[in-house]
């Protein structure tokens, strides 16, 4: 068994009956299925949340529905004569924004935080630098973020084609800040919390993982993304940038390429997301004001290594 899906199929087709999360991962420890690299305290819900986002980006397509809230079964028996009819009845559960992490949130101390974003290194160089030396940490889920020397992790994917990245303006529903609302971004970003952490992520606590479903959700992507093929994929964290905010207030934004699909053209009518366009980055932008804080920093940033680089 090499993912959580693999696990939740095959605990459903041995179980014959909808299962919650939790049961899942309770029958899956009985019958051996869980290899020993996959392990933590909120396994279930890491099992709901992968079920959930494959649900949804996937639809009829999914190999798996909602019975009821809160428990899952397999399509192939749908039509099984031997199943309850009370099994077979899908129920559709929407949601009308992307929903932020409940998790324990990824976090690192400043001082380590602003070492590794400025050393002379490569983004893959100064993650194994933080990571070698057991900087991260998760921070209580519940804290009011009342330590200025805590920075909170944030995936923070761009989404390129060549040397253009997707860009679009916030709308309703988006990120709170003041200074976001109705600015243009070059990311699509989300936290990053303890339930990200999977098997295949544990090169970078779930960085690049968390921000391709984040996008996946906001772009309607193809399911690949939440399969085990896009890790031998291009994806990969660019750069560590520290933000920081008008009140002083800081994050660790790490910043993650994917490059967009062949023949792909993004479209979306969510109320978070509006007026998608292409920016080429080797191109100096006229109006940084009209960008959010993160995407300022972010592209004043790959600008500078642009030039720097001579190319």
């Amino acid at each position: 068994m090499d993912s959580y899906l693999t696990i939740a199929e095959a605990v459903l087709r041995l179980a014959r009956r909808p299962l919650s999360s939790r049961e899942i991962v309770e029958v899956a420890y009985r019958h051996d299925l869980v290899p020993s690299r996959l392990f933590g305290k909120t396994q279930h819900k890491t099992v709901g949340a992968r079920l959930s986002e494959d649900i949804l980006a996937r639809r009829d397509r999914s190999l798996f529905y909602r019975s009821e809230p809160g428990r899952f079964f397999l399509r192939e028996f749908l039509a099984a004569p031997d199943i309850p009819e009370a099994y077979r009845s899908p129920i559709v559960a929407r949601r009308r924004q992307r929903e932020l992490k409940r998790g324990a949130p990824l976090a690192i101390r400043r001082a380590n935080a602003v070492a590794a974003a400025t050393a002379l290194r490569s983004a893959t160089d100064k993650l194994r630098l933080i990571i070698d030396m057991c900087r991260f940490h998760y921070s209580d889920p519940t804290s009011n973020r009342s330590d200025p020397d805590e920075l909170h992790v944030w995936s923070f994917v761009m989404f390129m084609r060549g040397s253009e990245v997707l860009t679009y303006r916030h709308g309703r529903y988006r990120e709170g800040r003041d200074t976001f609302l109705k600015r243009r971004s070059v990311g699509f970003f989300t936290p990053v919390a303890d339930n990200d952490l999977d098997l295949f992520d544990e090169g970078d606590h779930g960085i690049v993982a968390s921000g391709l479903r984040a996008i996946a959700f906001d772009l309607d992507l193809p399911h690949v993304v939440f399969s085990g093929r896009f890790h031998n994929s291009p994806t990969r964290i660019e750069d560590l940038v520290v933000a920081e905010d008008e009140t002083g207030h800081a994050d660790l934004l790490a910043v993650v390429s994917m490059e967009c699909p062949p023949h792909f053209e993004p479209l979306t009518r969510r109320l978070a997301i509006n007026d998608l366009s292409w920016m080429r980055l080797d191109v100096p932008i006229n109006h940084i004001e009209d960008f959010d804080p993160w995407s300022q920093e972010v592209v004043q940033r790959a600008q500078r290594q642009h030039a720097n680089s001579g190319e």
